[in-house]
């Protein structure tokens, strides 16, 4: 039985506009995605230009699980092995082609593990906006990369925020998340040089710059950019080749000194690599496959993951 291997990351379902107590009480996630397969098609449809998204409720390791969909605009090929032709892809009806992320609702802290079929496959920015263009949740969510180890309550506690720097490659073949802040010089930066890799470094001096309320300002603006760019986090991920996020904060110590500290995002971020069954022999849907390689991933992880949502 043939495998490939995948990465299995974990989001954190939180309150879109609150910025006070973004975290929710648990949800049964099993309700809202039991009644998505009695919707029409068009209700489980968006479109965000260029793409079209699709989600389907599958059942699978007892449970609902969700896969998203980005629909295929491309014509796709075959090769005939016995006569060595090359062919195009000729599909019956309305029908299409499609990349998808398989999307598993774990039964604790608003936690879902993500798990992308290709490269191509949605991420966590387009599962995001189709869960909300498609009123899933009762309100407007936002998915934060769940981040071992404090480091949200970190940046969020810290007293001052003097630095971030940030480096990775874009990549041509997937549109940046749309996005203000740090966000939109991604977006820039993801058009200008698709094909090298761009560090970002920002500082915000500690003397001989402005004065200290124009400081104070310019370190929370620092502080929300950080915050908004991370949450994009699923976007930046393989094969973008982002391998540096860091910032660096002055947090307070228990004895009341303050203490310089580095939060370093992509090392504490719960990504895991894993098996996945494949092959055509393989006598159940694909999604089964990546469903329980999530749920395995779960289950090695979980005293980091409810450690992470519960902080």
């Amino acid at each position: 039985m043939a495998a490939r291997t995948g990465t299995v990351a974990f989001f954190e379902i939180v309150r879109a506009k609150d910025g006070v107590n973004p975290r929710m009480e648990h949800m049964n996630w099993q309700t809202p995605l039991s009644e998505i397969e009695g919707r029409p098609v068009s209700d489980r449809i968006l479109t965000h230009a260029p793409h079209s998204y699709i989600g389907q409720s599958v059942l699978a390791s007892g449970r609902f699980n969700l896969l998203v969909g980005r629909v295929g605009a491309s014509e796709l090929q075959t090769v005939d092995l016995d006569l060595g032709r090359i062919e195009e892809m000729r599909l019956e009806g309305n029908k299409g082609t499609i990349d998808t992320t398989t999307v598993c609702f774990l039964d604790y802290g608003n936690i879902i593990g993500v798990l992308q079929g290709k490269p191509g496959s949605p991420r966590a920015s387009s599962i995001q906006r189709w869960l909300n263009g498609c009123d899933v949740a009762d309100e407007e969510i936002a998915l934060w990369p769940v981040i071992s180890q404090n480091v949200w309550e970190k940046l969020e506690k810290a007293e001052a925020v003097h630095s971030f720097e940030f480096s990775y490659r874009p990549s041509p073949a997937i549109p940046p998340p749309d996005g203000e802040g740090l966000s939109s010089f991604i977006q820039l930066s993801s058009e200008r040089y698709p094909d090298h890799r761009v560090t970002l470094k920002l500082e915000v001096p500690k003397r001989n710059g402005p004065g200290p309320l124009a400081r104070l300002r310019a370190q929370r603006r620092l502080q929300g950019d950080i915050h908004s760019l991370m949450s994009e986090l699923g976007y930046l991920e393989e094969p973008s080749g982002i391998d540096r996020a860091q910032a660096n904060v002055t947090l307070r110590d228990e004895d009341g000194d303050t203490v310089d500290e580095p939060l370093d995002f992509i090392k504490h971020h719960i990504a895991v690599k894993c098996r996945i069954e494949v092959g055509a022999d393989f006598p159940r849907p694909r999604y089964e496959s990546a469903v329980d390689a999530i749920l395995q991933v779960a289950r090695d992880r979980e005293c980091d993951l409810r450690a992470a949502v519960s902080a």
